[in-house]
């Protein structure tokens, strides 16, 4: 906003972050998408961490070729339906990683950026929660945290963890706004788990780790899950805008569905 003084000088008031803040709450498309991100982020660690502990306590199996099969497979299925159901509402990111990538493409603002990360962070702490209650007494929330491999070591575990996201993100910006996205989205978090579970766990998704991690208790090596897949979904976004991007400025509409 700007205005003239009485000496004839132009002044720039900016709004303040809460003033932004409140004006995106009182939207009702932004109360909707941040409702549809918690959910849906909810649902999506409940479920996938599930599994993991399911797998790996219940059934007593360790790593192997079939576990790490029905875990990514279960982990890309989630993703998939989940993303197809908040789709409409929110664009369904789900994931720290495809909101920073929005914000870098400029497919949404940095308030409602920030908002969606927080509405994801506590979407996952809850989901984390109702998991502990649903598991019988006794099963350790720590078989759902991941964890780095033998011999794995935190930088190659970054370059693991930025690619995968590097990749998700491309995947997530290429598909934005076309209706094969869910699945897209899907397989390539499949492939994901396939490649990096036995590495680091491949989460891809630093919610997840965060909401687990405060389950559990554990926090060993955390800032790796944040790091990495921050700085990959940064290059992927950078690279996404600077090679093929049509060039028509990031066209978007406010809960960071692009359109095309």
């Amino acid at each position: 906003m700007s205005r003239a003084t009485s000496e004839g000088l132009v002044m720039f008031r900016m709004p303040s972050p809460a003033a932004l803040v409140g004006a995106e709450i009182r939207s009702i498309a932004a109360r909707r998408a941040l409702s549809a991100e918690f959910l849906g982020t909810l649902l999506l660690v409940f479920f996938t961490v599930g599994v993991m502990i399911v797998t790996g306590g219940m059934l007593g199996e360790r790593l192997s070729s079939s576990r790490l099969l029905v875990t990514a497979m279960a982990h890309g299925m989630a993703f998939g339906l989940l993303v197809f159901t908040m789709l409409g509402a929110s664009g369904g990111h789900l994931n720290p990683i495809m909101t920073v990538g929005a914000m870098v493409t400029h497919q949404m603002t940095l308030t409602r950026g920030l908002m969606y990360i927080a509405a994801q962070l506590v979407g996952a702490i809850t989901g984390a929660f109702l998991l502990k209650l649903a598991m019988p007494a006794g099963m350790a929330m720590t078989l759902g945290v991941p964890m780095l491999g033998a011999r794995v070591t935190a930088e190659a575990a970054l370059v693991v963890e930025g690619i995968l996201a590097f990749m998700l993100t491309m995947v997530f910006l290429a598909a934005a706004g076309k209706p094969s996205a869910p699945a897209m989205l899907g397989m390539t978090t499949v492939l994901g788990r396939l490649f990096g579970t036995a590495l680091t766990g491949a989460p891809m998704n630093p919610a997840l780790v965060f909401g687990v991690g405060m389950m559990a208790g554990v926090w060993s090596g955390h800032w790796i899950w944040w790091v990495g897949p921050v700085i990959g979904s940064v290059l992927a976004a950078v690279c996404w805008r600077s090679w093929f991007s049509k060039g028509d400025g990031g066209r978007h509409s406010g809960d960071g569905r692009a359109w095309r």
